[in-house]
């Protein structure tokens, strides 16, 4: 077995096109992508390749992946890993890009976007309630009320940070003629 080491990545939704050359790159230093992990890539040492990689977010029901991967087969590209519905694959540079029109870059920002599109409202309204419930108790509730007020600012903020990324990935999608 080869040596491993780990990528961090640099968000997908607000640098996806960066990570994709960041793992071009390690393939030409030998480094190749074997799996998704938290945050970021697993890889592992072999010979110096250049490979292009791409992404895809699709959630998958039983028994569809098998269709799925060989669809993309077909056009060039190999399923290297998948994870939550994030599935990457590689290809020879030169290899038609996955998404080549403006409605299927939309469609996968649209992807991309609905998790965090479902969970950042919930959030921000837990995080208000939470800020406004400190504001009128007092002694040690206020403290707890406080303390799960800044966990949950901690989980809010980045939320609507990626919220911002994916609409803003959205929107340039959009201006793409």
């Amino acid at each position: 077995m080869g040596k491993t080491k780990y990528m961090m990545s640099s968000g997908l939704a607000f640098e996806e096109a960066k990570d994709m050359q960041k793992l071009r790159k390690k393939s030409l230093q030998g480094w190749h992508l074997k799996r998704w992990k938290f945050m970021g890539y697993g890889l592992e040492q072999g010979e110096p390749k250049d490979i292009i990689y791409s992404i895809d977010y699709r959630s998958l029901g039983s028994g569809e992946e098998s269709e799925y991967f060989e669809l993309f087969a077909l056009s060039g590209w190999e399923h290297v890993c998948s994870d939550n519905g994030i599935h990457i694959f590689k290809a020879q540079p030169g290899t038609s890009p996955i998404y080549s029109d403006r409605e299927s870059s939309i469609d996968k920002v649209t992807r991309l976007g609905k998790p965090v599109f479902s969970v950042m409202p919930v959030c921000l309204a837990i995080t208000v309630i939470l800020g406004l419930l400190a504001q009128f108790t007092s002694g040690s509730m206020q403290k707890f009320l406080i303390g799960v007020f800044v966990f949950s600012l901690a989980i809010t903020i980045p939320a609507i940070m990626t919220s911002v990324a994916v609409f803003y990935q959205k929107w340039k999608a959009r201006k793409l003629a």
